[in-house]
């Protein structure tokens, strides 16, 4: 069985991200370069405090949960922690929390990653949405 001392709360060190995204659109949302001992993805909705597993691995391989198909097509990179979200849905906007644990030589290393992903409208919506693009320029003499 794995233990994993929980590391000094000063010794934790915290990322802030932030993504845009599309509807229907992929992204990436990383938690660090190399790959920690155990790691956890959570996800919270906008408005929330509540945060709700996505995947986790803790050493036996890599656990999908539930949550992760109403986001999207979620699975992770092969042999990273990078969170791959296709086919982005309109609830997959909010904040993304992966907590990375690393057991180092000295003492445990813990890092958190806050993803904030946003969503945006693509250019098809705003067109859509009465955008009208101002009338030609016309250079003088062009028209007689």
């Amino acid at each position: 069985m794995l233990c994993l001392d929980i590391p000094d709360p000063d010794e934790i060190e915290y990322i802030r991200q932030q993504v845009e995204a599309t509807v229907n659109s992929t992204v990436y949302l990383h938690c660090g370069s190399t790959m920690p001992t155990l790691f956890i993805w959570v996800f919270s909705r906008p408005g929330t405090e509540r945060n709700e597993p996505l995947v986790y691995n803790h050493g036996q391989g890599s656990k999908l949960l539930p949550l992760a198909s109403t986001l999207g097509v979620i699975s992770l990179l092969t042999n990273t922690t990078t969170l791959v979200i296709e086919g982005v849905s309109e609830e997959a906007e909010g904040i993304y929390t992966c907590q990375a644990l690393y057991d180092m030589d000295d003492s445990p290393k813990s890092t958190f990653y806050y993803t904030q992903l946003s969503l945006q409208e693509d250019e098809v919506q705003v067109r859509g949405s009465g955008y009208t693009p101002p009338p030609p320029t016309l250079i003088e003499g062009q028209l007689n």
